[in-house]
C-alpha cells in the first residue's frame, strides 16, 4: 500500500497564494483600463500559479512496498529501500544512495523553536504524543519527531526494518 508523506501546511500555503493571485487577477480585470496591461498581469498570474503548484503542491514522498518515489518540483526519483545508505536530516531530509544524494523537498528541518523550548524548558514537546520529552538527550532538532525531516526519516527507517 502506498503512503504519501507531505505536510498539510503546503496545501494551506498554496491555497493562500492562489487566493491572493485570484484577487490580483480580479483587480486587473475590473480596475485596469489598458488591455495590454491586463494581458500581462494575467500572464504573470498564470506563471505564479504554476510556481505555486511546483513548489507547494507537486512535491511529495511516496512510500511504496519496496521503494520510494521522491517527487521534487522539477524531478522525480525512485529509490529502493535496500539502496538507502544513510538518511541525513541536517537542513532537509537527504537520502544517500549508490547513485548519489537526493534531497526531499517536503521534509525540511522545521520545529526549531519547539525543539529549543523542549530542550531548555520541556514546555512545548511535553504534550506531543510523537516523542518523549528528553531534556538531557543529545537529539538534534532535525532528527526530532517534531521536525518534518525527522518524521520522514523515521517512516523510512521503519519501512526498511520491515523489509529485513
Amino acid at each position: 500500500m502506498n503512503e504519501t508523506f507531505r505536510p498539510r501546511s503546503n496545501f494551506a500555503w498554496a491555497g493562500v497564494s492562489l487566493v491572493l493571485l485570484g484577487l490580483f487577477a480580479l483587480n486587473s480585470v475590473f480596475v485596469v483600463q489598458d488591455w495590454f496591461q491586463i494581458f500581462l498581469e494575467l500572464i504573470a498570474c498564470i506563471i505564479l500559479a504554476v510556481v505555486v503548484y511546483l513548489f507547494w503542491i507537486r512535491p511529495r514522498l511516496i512510500l511504496r512496498k519496496t521503494d520510494m518515489v521522491v517527487v521534487n518540483p522539477l524531478r522525480s526519483e525512485v529509490i529502493s529501500y535496500k539502496d538507502v545508505l544513510e538518511l541525513d536530516t541536517k537542513w532537509a531530509l537527504t537520502i544517500v544512495h549508490p547513485k548519489g544524494k537526493t534531497r526531499v523537498w517536503v521534509a525540511p528541518a522545521s520545529g526549531k523553536r519547539r525543539w529549543i523550548a523542549d530542550k531548555t524548558f520541556g514546555v512545548y514537546g511535553s504534550t506531543v504524543p510523537l516523542s518523549q520529552s528528553d531534556a538531557d538527550g543529545s537529539e538534534t532538532m532535525s532528527s526530532s519527531l517534531n521536525s518534518l525531516s525527522g518524521q520522514a526519516a523515521y517512516v523510512i527507517r521503519e519501512r526498511i526494518k520491515r523489509l529485513h
